[in-house]
């Protein structure tokens, strides 16, 4: 004689669906799992940001003092800009670059040109920096920081903002980018 008997699913639960319960303790995971994460996302952002306008900065450097070293020159002056250079300075919606920052001879500049630290202002001394800080009448906090711990990279805030502390950095004033 044969079981005529049906196999039902093993599988089927009681219940047809989840208790709101269920979803409520879900969703909360998922808020405190965004909530922390998202600032993170913002920090390696900024961080990425930062190294990118620091080897940028580098290599204007760089170029600024191979055509100061060609054409026998101590100082830049006001006729020379970006396209002079032998680098090629990609156009970034990020930053502007600059040759002539307003307190620094020879120093090279970018101004943060979007977002939440719009008109932040990166100085970047290079090698000349020696030379102008040794030579200078009055020794500014930037040379005196650079004397004392060989820093080249220095940060303004943009006005009523904390932007230096985003990148790490503390605020100092560098002058004005042109």
């Amino acid at each position: 004689m044969q079981n005529n008997k049906k196999k039902g699913c093993p599988f089927v639960l009681g219940r047809g669906g989840f208790t709101l319960m269920e979803i409520l303790v879900s969703v909360i995971i998922l808020t405190i799992l965004i909530t922390i994460a998202v600032p993170m996302y913002d920090r390696a952002i900024e961080k990425s940001r930062m190294a990118e306008v620091s080897a940028m900065l580098k290599r204007i450097s760089e170029a600024k003092l191979r055509t100061m070293d060609s054409m026998d020159m101590l100082n830049f002056n006001n006729s020379f800009n970006l396209s002079m250079l032998d680098v090629d300075v990609p156009v970034s919606k990020d930053f502007t670059y600059g040759l002539y920052p307003s307190s620094f001879p020879n120093a090279v500049c970018a101004t943060r040109a979007r977002g939440n630290n719009k008109g932040t202002i990166f100085l970047y001394l290079g090698e000349t920096a020696p030379d102008y800080c040794n030579t200078s009448g009055s020794r500014s906090t930037i040379c005196n920081e650079y004397l004392s711990s060989g820093r080249k990279l220095f940060c303004q805030n943009a006005a009523n903002t904390t932007s230096c502390s985003s990148y790490g950095l503390t605020s100092y004033r560098v002058g004005k980018c042109n």
